[in-house]
């Protein structure tokens, strides 16, 4: 009997390891599942990216156009709230490109300082900074051609600690971006958007976009790498035909002004919309907006911005109520690496004043007739889609101008103002300014062919390397 017993139990005892072994072996099994879709996740992104770029450079994209390309990759396919390109220079790192709102590597900001607003505060302390040559995490990466992970940094005492929450770096990968040798500058990632640090697999994904960009940036006059250009094309005329539909057909036209319209998207499909919204008690809504990126995905972007900002202007709650309601509305739909920006401008009925929100777009110009002069109209906002209500709201404001006879509002975006010429010369804002008061006698139509014109002149080409759209508004 008791060795009945005993040779019971020892059947029960392997029987219980056994269907341990099976539970280990069933868990190892999912996690090298697991890992491999990881794997292959990253493979794909890596292999998105290459093609994404090949494209952009057969179509004349230049350096600056890779570094932005390579911070949105990694912000994206880490995860991570922000991410910023450091070029080497004679002067030390500079910032060449950045995604999202990147907190300051080396520099703490005073927050006893006397600032009006937090906002104000955030985008002071965020704004791009230059790193010296011999110190530092972006130095030491440069040098030693190695990649650095600080899993958790805080406590560390290679990050400033900033006392500000939005500030905080709890989480950083820098990678070097270099090609047989030949370094461009430094990849630095920074917070998880899930709010937890940074994965070894994010790492390795990162290290491999260094790569990856350096071997882009090294091929960048030779690469003519064609990419799938049937599909792509037949998707860019879908969108397209569907972009053209929900830009206006015709412009509103009275007796009080006349308003005009150039607009070239880069692409078959163009990130930059227009509008014109009638408004309750008689009052106009004029928009222009840039979405961040091109293509599909900012036509997308565009698509829903527009949608929302309509239905939200009809409701007659001002520009600067109008851009907070949409910044609430899609703030949680958009994908972390994108954002809008937007001038909303309210015509009143009797077309006397001009009341003009901005959502971090560019400066609206008024040209004053009586004046003979050209006016930047200024006024604090960050972009839609980029920051939680609580930072946006604090931020936007309204101003109000007077609108007289033979006065011009001027709208664009940074397609405009950034085309270059064959040396790489921009057209900047004091060119248009010039140009505005130049033509300012002509009829809006006419007034806008010119402008055009006058920035063909100066770069030499009929084609743009970005979005462009003017929208011009005339007082009669």
């Amino acid at each position: 009997m008791p060795v009945l017993h005993l040779l019971t139990t020892a059947l029960a005892f392997v029987s219980a390891g056994s269907a341990y072994a099976l539970v280990r072996n069933h868990y190892k099994y999912r996690k090298l599942q697991e890992d491999l879709e990881i794997s292959n996740e990253d493979k794909q992104l890596l292999i998105d990216f290459l093609q994404t770029m090949a494209e952009d450079i057969a179509k004349g994209a230049n350096k600056e156009a890779v570094y932005k390309r390579l911070v949105r990759a990694a912000a994206f396919s880490c995860g991570a709230m922000s991410a910023r390109m450091f070029e080497h220079t004679k002067h030390g790192f500079v910032t060449a490109a950045t995604e999202g709102l990147f907190p300051p590597l080396m520099h703490k900001t005073d927050k006893s300082a006397d600032y009006s607003t937090r906002s104000l505060f955030i985008e002071k302390a965020m704004q791009a900074e230059t790193l010296p040559d011999n110190a530092g995490i972006v130095s030491q990466v440069y040098r030693s051609g190695k990649a650095l992970f600080i899993r958790y940094a805080e406590g560390d005492t290679r990050i400033v600690n900033h006392e500000d929450d939005s500030l905080k770096i709890l989480s950083l990968i820098a990678v070097p971006v270099v090609f047989q040798d030949v370094k461009y500058g430094v990849l630095v990632v920074v917070n998880s958007i899930e709010g937890k640090s940074f994965r070894p697999t994010m790492f390795a994904l990162a290290k491999s976009l260094g790569e990856h960009g350096g071997l882009v940036l090294f091929n960048l006059d030779g690469l003519s790498a064609r990419i799938a250009k049937s599909k792509m094309e037949n998707d860019l005329r879908l969108a397209s035909s569907v972009q053209h539909y929900l830009l206006p057909a015709n412009l509103p036209r009275n007796d009080k002004f006349s308003i005009a319209v150039k607009y070239f998207p880069h692409l078959l499909i163009g990130g930059d919309f227009y509008d014109v919204v009638q408004l309750p008690n008689g009052k106009t809504g004029l928009v222009i907006a840039d979405v961040s990126g091109k293509g599909v995905s900012a036509a997308i972007i565009m698509a829903v911005a527009q949608s929302n900002l309509r239905y939200i202007a009809k409701m007659g709650l001002g520009p600067a109520q109008t851009l907070k309601k949409l910044n609430a509305e899609i703030i949680h739909s958009m994908r972390a690496d994108m954002f809008v920006t937007i001038t909303l401008a309210e015509i009143e009925a009797d077309a006397s004043k001009i009341t003009i929100a901005r959502a971090g777009h560019e400066l609206p110009i008024i040209y004053k007739a009586k004046e003979r002069k050209c006016v930047e109209i200024r006024s604090m906002g960050m972009a839609v889609g980029m920051v939680e209500p609580e930072i946006f709201d604090e931020s936007i404001e309204e101003v109000t101008v007077d609108f007289d006879a033979n006065d011009i509002l001027v709208l664009y975006t940074d397609g405009l103002t950034e085309a270059s010429n064959a040396e790489g010369q921009e057209y900047t804002s004091e060119s248009l300014l010039k140009t505005i008061k130049q033509l300012a006698n002509n009829d809006v139509n006419s007034f806008n062919d010119k402008i055009i014109r006058a920035l063909e002149d100066f770069t030499g080409e009929t084609s743009y390397g970005d979005d462009l759209t003017l929208l011009s508004i005339k007082k009669i």
